[in-house]
């Protein structure tokens, strides 16, 4: 069976999003530093000699230092909430639970038929491990497509493993790891293939070489919490 159009673009698809997150996440600007003018000037709290008799007129009020909250609390009431483990797709098709260390990252990847994207937050080895959902056209033979879609993924010299297929809430995913080299690091990336009501889902789970061991449980995760909304 020679790769259906589908099969060829999700294939690109792949290849395009992990560039997309590396290079967007590594080229993050520094801060912007305050402008020189907002600074105080030193002369400005010694241009008038203390007023004696409004000094020894207001002294502190012991109510106004025993009012003030402690720090504890003080840092409670500013705290902010952390970000929301939970991660719809774009279409409300599906939900997924982020694993610990990781956000949204829909705008690093936005584009025509990704639905979700997520990455972690601490960037390692200079590269920020990533998984993108994108929605694709339906295949009549899932497992098929899977294993020619891999070959022409890998190319000539690249490696592939195909997968097992794994549960999705309902679903069997079949899929498959490859090893890529994106912008002189050695990439592994794992593809999970869902078919659900007639629309086929491609996840796209990318880290690098040195962290692809480590990393591999986070993509299990994600794929256990996977939640169909319909």
């Amino acid at each position: 069976m020679t790769p259906t159009p589908a099969t060829l673009r999700t294939a690109g698809a792949a290849a395009l999003l992990s560039v997309l997150v590396l290079a967007g996440c590594s080229e993050e600007e520094p801060l912007p530093q305050p402008p020189a003018t907002s600074a105080p000037t030193a002369q400005e709290p010694t241009t008038q000699a203390p007023d004696d008799e409004s000094a020894t007129t207001s002294p502190v009020d012991d109510a106004d230092v025993t009012t003030a909250p402690a720090d504890d609390e003080g840092a409670t009431q500013t705290a902010e909430p952390g970000p929301d483990p939970e991660l719809s797709a774009t279409d409300g098709s599906f939900t997924i639970e982020l694993p610990d260390g990781w956000e949204d990252a829909y705008e690093l990847a936005e584009q025509e038929g990704v639905l979700l994207a997520a990455k972690e937050i601490e960037r390692k080895d200079e590269f920020f491990t990533n998984v993108v959902v994108t929605q694709e056209e339906y295949v009549s033979n899932l497992t098929t497509a899977v294993e020619e879609a891999a070959a022409e993924l890998a190319g000539e010299d690249g490696e592939y493993e195909l997968l097992e297929p794994a549960p999705v809430d309902g679903n069997r995913a079949p899929g498959y790891t490859l090893v890529r080299d994106v912008q002189g690091s050695t990439i592994h990336q794992t593809q999970r293939w869902i078919s659900h009501d007639g629309t086929l889902y491609v996840v796209t789970f990318s880290a690098i070489d040195s962290q692809a061991e480590e990393a591999a449980g986070a993509l299990d995760e994600i794929l256990s919490s996977w939640s169909w909304q319909d």
